[in-house]
C-alpha cells in the first residue's frame, strides 16, 4: 500500500485553513500532520520535521512571508521534497514563488477540482523521486605539482577556484595549488564537480542549502563556506541537485 501524503498547512487565516482541511478530508491516502498560523513557526517546523510530504503554503502571513520560506528552506528543485503548494489570492507572486522552486501555485478560492489535480501530480512527483543510493568509496583523484603527483579522495574536495594561470584546489583540511586548465579538468573530473561561476568548479557532494543572492545565487557547503554561482550555469547543477544526498 503506498504510504499517506503527509502534508501540512500554513494559512493566517483560520476560514482559509478550515476550508482546506475539509476539502482535503476526502482523501483516505492523505495525513494533515499539523497546521500553522504563521510562518516562524511553519518555518521552524520545517527545519526540525524532514518528513513532510506537501506543503499548502500562504504567501501573505504574520512573521516570515511564503516566499522567504520557500528561499529559507534552501530548495534547488520544485521537485524536492517537500513539495510547496503556495494557496493565495495574490496571482502576481506566481512568478516568484516559481523562481524558488515552488512547485504548485492554487488561486483562492481553490476549487476541488484544481486541488484534485494538484495531488494527483504531487503522489507523481514523489512516487518518481529515486530511492537514496548508497554511499559509494571515495575515488582517488590525481593532481600535477611542480615535480610531484597529488592523490586526493574526491570526496575531501570542497571547490576549485581558478587564479590566473593556476587552479587553487580547497579540501577539508588545506588549499593546494595546481597547474591545470578548468577546461582539462571538467574533461577529467567525476561528474558531481560542476561549473557553477566562470571561475569556480563546485563538488555538489558538499553542497547543504542552495540560496538566491542577488540576481544569482549563492551556495552553503558541508563546512559553513558560502560559493557565488552564475545564472548562466544553471544548467550544470539543477538536474543534479535532486539524486544527490540532502541534508
Amino acid at each position: 500500500m503506498t504510504q499517506p501524503l503527509k502534508v501540512i498547512i500554513a494559512d493566517d487565516e483560520p476560514l482559509a485553513i478550515s476550508n482546506l482541511k475539509a476539502k482535503l478530508a476526502v482523501y483516505s491516502n492523505l495525513e494533515i500532520v499539523d497546521c500553522f498560523d504563521n510562518g516562524d513557526d511553519t518555518l521552524r517546523f520545517l527545519q526540525t520535521a524532514p518528513d513532510i510530504d506537501v506543503v499548502f503554503l500562504d504567501i501573505q502571513m504574520p512573521g516570515v512571508k511564503g516566499i522567504d520560506i520557500l528561499q529559507q528552506t534552501g530548495k534547488g528543485s520544485a521537485m524536492a521534497r517537500p513539495l510547496f503548494i503556495l494557496v493565495t489570492a495574490y496571482e502576481q507572486f506566481a512568478f516568484a514563488a516559481f523562481e524558488h522552486f515552488a512547485f504548485d501555485y492554487l488561486l483562492k478560492p481553490v476549487s476541488r477540482q484544481r486541488l484534485a489535480q494538484s495531488l494527483l501530480d504531487a503522489r507523481t512527483a514523489l512516487d518518481k523521486q529515486p530511492e537514496q543510493p548508497p554511499m559509494t568509496p571515495a575515488s582517488k583523484l590525481a593532481f600535477k605539482t611542480g615535480g610531484a603527483t597529488l592523490l586526493l579522495d574526491d570526496i575531501e574536495i570542497l571547490l576549485i577556484e581558478a587564479a590566473g594561470n593556476y587552479m587553487c584546489i580547497y579540501t577539508l583540511n588545506e588549499t593546494l595549488v595546481i597547474r591545470e586548465t578548468m577546461k582539462d579538468l571538467l574533461q577529467r573530473l567525476p561528474e558531481q564537480f560542476v561549473q557553477v561561476h566562470r571561475s569556480t568548479l563546485l563538488n555538489l557532494h558538499h553542497v547543504r542549502k542552495l540560496q538566491p543572492h542577488n540576481n544569482d545565487y549563492q551556495f552553503v557547503l558541508s563546512n559553513g563556506k558560502l560559493v557565488n554561482a552564475s545564472r548562466r550555469y544553471k544548467l550544470n547543477w539543477s538536474g543534479q541537485l535532486t539524486a544527490l544526498p540532502q541534508s
